[in-house]
């Protein structure tokens, strides 16, 4: 059995709306929804836990029916930090019938099936994988106001989600990242601290994750934009 965790807590203030904005409607329905529409397609995945701000999370539940969705499970509330919402969802995943374990960001709704899974496969047989793009602008480290130098772009990626990882192994860096206080902003790096190198499956720049107003209208343009193909 493979398992998800769609985290979806978080309270969105930079997109400046009342609403967080993994509810906001996205082309007659909350962004949240199409993400998890798009693991219901996906043959792959066989439960969804959902971890959403405490304040909605019994609303919330009262709707899905509503959507058609079937895998999800389990609807729990998030943590005060990501990394604390998504420890929250894998220590609901039983780790003796669950092979794989996908993590993913709610408000990243044009993910495919296919993107899905190709993490999975890629995970199945490196242990852990991330979705990623490579960089085209160029980078620059800067301390203050100066540059420090310039990166080599070639060796950049834009780390996206889904990410996938055996189950043993994504539980065992947070069990780590728990007694010793490590912190990170994605799940793949606790993996990299534990030393188990992360393979990347090449993404799609559609696979834009909200966080700004402009980025809400950029996602209905590529959904309606797909759903005329």
């Amino acid at each position: 059995m493979n398992s998800a965790i769609i985290v979806a807590a978080g309270e969105g203030q930079r997109l400046g709306t009342q609403r967080a904005k993994q509810f906001l409607d996205l082309c007659g329905e909350p962004v949240l929804v199409h993400t998890l529409k798009a693991f219901d397609q996906c043959t792959d995945v066989h439960q969804v836990i959902l971890v959403v701000p405490t304040e909605v999370r019994e609303t919330f539940a009262a709707q899905l029916p509503a959507f058609g969705l079937k895998k999800v499970s389990r609807i729990i509330a998030g943590g005060r930090e990501r990394q604390d919402s998504v420890w929250r969802g894998l220590q609901l995943v039983d780790t003796t019938l669950t092979e794989m374990v996908v993590i993913h960001d709610g408000v990243r709704p044009l993910v495919t099936p296919e993107q899905i899974q190709g993490v999975i496969d890629q995970a199945r047989s490196s242990g852990a994988a991330t979705l990623a793009i490579p960089v085209t602008d160029t980078i620059k480290e800067v301390e203050g106001s100066q540059v420090i130098k310039t990166l080599d772009r070639r060796r950049l990626y834009l780390v996206q989600t889904p990410q996938a990882f055996r189950a043993e192994i994504l539980v065992s860096a947070y069990q780590r990242a728990c007694a010793e206080g490590l912190r990170a902003t994605d799940d793949a790096a606790l993996v990299e601290q534990c030393g188990v190198p992360v393979t990347i499956v090449e993404g799609s720049r559609d696979n834009l994750k909200i966080t700004w107003p402009e980025d809400l209208a950029l996602a209905e343009f590529l959904l309606l934009k797909r759903r005329q193909r």
